[in-house]
């Protein structure tokens, strides 16, 4: 008996063979991407729009697994002026489901992104055939900014249909978010060394 005793002893104050269970943090996997509007300009003007790309990549990715559809969220971010419209769709879907009221306008915010994003892209490849910088060259840097606004509009109704408005659940700035920022930052010197080099 005592020897019973002392292996029921030695088993309580004993270190678990097994793991015990308990519950973990989970991370709320929503339907779009959730981002705050402060991150969200923080990353895309940083990382001189580059940040787009994982942007609709999130977006669409967190969709196909929340409605088990098959697509290629990488594909869709890559040629996004032919899937913005659908996505812009799908949130505002999804906007009026959850029932929180958000004044915007899908189809032009789409139409927009689209118009911009190929205006940028001739903009560019033009001033790319002349020796020397013009206006092109900043008309093609500065569309960054309404670009932005166009997918600004889009997070802001996607926060809203995820019932975060503000984004809180994604709004710090992560070791890897700074790191981006930093590579970003290190792309707009170069560009902005380009553009006022005499001759360039």
């Amino acid at each position: 008996m005592q020897e019973g005793e002392a292996a029921q002893q030695q088993d309580v104050y004993a270190p678990p063979r097994a793991p015990v269970g308990y519950p973990r943090l989970a991370t709320v996997v929503t339907e779009f991407h959730v981002v705050s509007l402060r991150k969200f300009w923080c990353l895309y003007l940083s990382t001189f729009g580059l940040y787009q790309y994982f942007w609709l990549y999130r977006h669409w990715s967190q969709y196909r697994d929340s409605h088990r559809e098959s697509l290629w969220p990488a594909a869709r971010s890559i040629f996004s002026i032919f899937f913005m419209h659908s996505l812009n769709r799908h949130v505002e879907s999804s906007r009026r489901r959850s029932r929180l009221g958000h004044a915007w306008q899908p189809g032009l915010a789409a139409t927009l992104f689209i118009l911009l994003s190929l205006a940028s892209e001739i903009l560019g490849r033009v001033a790319a055939r002349t020796a020397t910088t013009t206006l092109l060259d900043y008309l093609a840097v500065a569309l960054v900014l309404p670009i932005g606004m166009t997918m600004a509009a889009t997070q802001r109704a996607a926060n809203a249909a995820c019932r975060d408005p503000d984004g809180s659940a994604n709004a710090g700035l992560t070791a890897a978010n700074w790191v981006w920022m930093v590579l970003g930052m290190m792309l707009w010197l170069l560009v902005l060394v380009g553009l006022m080099l005499p001759g360039a």
